[in-house]
């Protein structure tokens, strides 16, 4: 089966199952709406929807553009600074592990609700699978070519593009497929504590209103992101490591 036929399947069966969980679970429709409902919602509410959906995207392409930046230099770094790994790896590890409740919490008390908080909550969220990716893949270049660019008198600059990046390449673009369907979650994620606009701020105001139909509207637009996310990794890394398959 193709992936298109998979997915085709996947979303079919998700409107059934969600068509007979209405009709025969008995749930009542605050906190199971129709399709149908959610979809009114989705088309009354469209200015609001659309307005949470661009603030969304913005700080997670924002948040998301810093942690390819920081990743890239960390891990690049580390190939020629090797102190830098040692130094950098407890603050990483440590970083990665801080429960978003208590950072939000911290965040909220040191900087308010502006933009910057809710950037470092997706920064974190990204940062660590592209690093981890990016060191295993240019950690994993073939040592002999390496030894013979060497030979040839090939400059840094000249190893690192012809031997340590195509070496890294397929690790950095497997890490896309998890970092930036995750930046939409950490954007929500830091939107439902940090901020008063966005998808974050549509769910708990969902819920403080008890209204499932716009709960179900901003997850479903939230879904429809993340998606589109990893497909754009798909597409482009197909793209980009076609010389692999030749």
């Amino acid at each position: 089966m193709s992936d298109r036929r998979a997915y085709l399947l996947m979303l079919v069966s998700v409107a059934v199952i969600w068509l007979l969980a209405v009709r025969w679970s008995g749930l009542p429709p605050l906190t199971l709406p129709s399709p149908a409902k959610v979809g009114e919602v989705l088309w009354d509410e469209r200015s609001a929807m659309l307005e949470g959906t661009l603030s969304t995207l913005f700080t997670a392409l924002l948040g998301y553009a810093l942690a390819n930046v920081i990743a890239l230099s960390l891990a690049i770094g580390s190939v020629y600074l090797r102190w830098l790994e040692a130094f950098s790896t407890p603050w990483v590890v440590v970083l990665k592990n801080i429960p978003f409740v208590a950072l939000a919490s911290l965040l909220i008390i040191t900087m308010g609700s502006s933009l910057l908080p809710r950037l470092i909550i997706v920064v974190l969220v990204c940062f660590h699978p592209l690093l981890a990716n990016l060191n295993q893949g240019l950690k994993a270049a073939d040592r002999v070519l390496i030894d013979r660019m060497r030979t040839l008198h090939g400059s840094r600059w000249e190893i690192f593009r012809y031997v340590l990046w195509p070496s890294a390449l397929p690790y950095y673009l497997a890490a896309h497929e998890i970092a930036f369907t995750t930046s939409i979650v950490g954007a929500i994620v830091a939107e439902w504590f940090l901020s008063r606009q966005g998808l974050g701020h549509i769910l708990v105001q969902g819920m403080t209103e008890y209204r499932g139909d716009r709960i179900y509207a901003a997850t479903l637009i939230s879904s429809v992101l993340s998606f589109g996310a990893y497909w754009i990794c798909r597409a482009v890394g197909r793209h980009l490591t076609r010389w692999q398959r030749a």
